[in-house]
């Protein structure tokens, strides 16, 4: 009986350390991708190439166009921070980390419009026309 004890003792401590551990190294990944799009993106030239790619691109335009006369102060989050945040706890690790290496590499606009409907699945229609439209006031305004 007394084996049980301390082995159950030790399962809740190891799980609380772990979950405990989990819970830091999400919150340091989500606190570095907000850094790099608060002062890292802005700052790059990566929205010039993706202003170009859009204005290209007549399916991408016209899928973000959607967010053009969305109101943000009426929507779940207002700005890019915010909307990184809502990203990294709705979407998995992996999912994060297949996002970033696929968008390291030139993406078809195929692959975009795939892309976009993985956020679909994982966000609500208002957290959606809020990134639309937060991704649309940033290239064009």
């Amino acid at each position: 009986m007394k084996l049980i004890k301390r082995l159950l003792i030790t399962v809740i401590i190891l799980g609380g350390l772990g979950a405990g551990v989990y819970y830091l190294v999400s919150k340091f990944i989500e606190e570095k991708a907000v850094e790099y799009v608060e002062q890292d993106l802005p700052n790059s030239n990566d929205l010039t190439i993706a202003r170009e790619y859009v204005d290209n691109s007549p399916k991408l335009k016209s899928y973000l166009s959607e967010g053009a006369t969305a109101n943000l102060e009426e929507l779940p989050f207002q700005t890019r921070e915010e909307a990184t945040r809502v990203i990294i706890q709705k979407l998995s690790l992996q999912e994060i980390q297949s996002i970033q290496s696929k968008t390291s590499n030139n993406m078809t606009e195929a692959e975009i419009l795939e892309l976009a409907s993985t956020f679909e699945e994982k966000l609500t229609e208002e957290e959606l026309l809020a990134l639309k439209a937060i991704i649309y006031k940033e290239l064009y305004e």
